[in-house]
């Protein structure tokens, strides 16, 4: 069993007394109540003077690529705003082009019908003609 492994298994303590939850919530008043054991425990997971300075640039690094996510995160969400706005608008001129389809089959069914009844006089005309013709002779 490794060493981290033992002192899990016999570690009693609630994970929300570690050194790490004391240290994000530490103030001036509850950085006195650090104990060696403390100290020990961070030790033992990997802390030490020696690394300090390498954890601090990984976190300031972290720090720089969360920021910049966030900033992704910000233009793909302006992204994905302007793209529901240009999909409701397409789904506006849908819409306005279905009814002026409408309207347009409509006028045309109505063009339809007045060029029936001007056919259907003009025969009417013809024909009357066509009944003068024998009277004037």
């Amino acid at each position: 069993m490794g060493k981290r492994q033992g002192r899990k298994a016999g570690n009693s303590k609630n994970k929300s007394a570690s050194p790490l939850a004391k240290e994000c919530s530490s103030s001036p008043a509850t950085d006195q109540s650090w104990t060696e054991n403390d100290f020990d425990e961070m030790r033992e997971e990997g802390f030490s003077p020696s690394n300090f300075s390498e954890l601090k640039e990984e976190l300031r690094t972290q720090r720089k690529e969360t920021k910049n996510l966030e900033k992704k995160v910000e233009e793909l969400m302006a992204r994905v705003i302007n793209a529901e706005k240009v999909i409701n608008k397409m789904k506006e001129m849908k819409t306005m082009t279905r009814e002026i389809r409408d309207k347009r089959t409509s006028f045309s069914n109505q063009l339809d019908q007045l060029e029936e009844r001007v056919s259907v006089i003009e025969d009417q005309m013809n024909e009357m003609k066509q009944e003068e013709k024998p009277k004037e002779k």
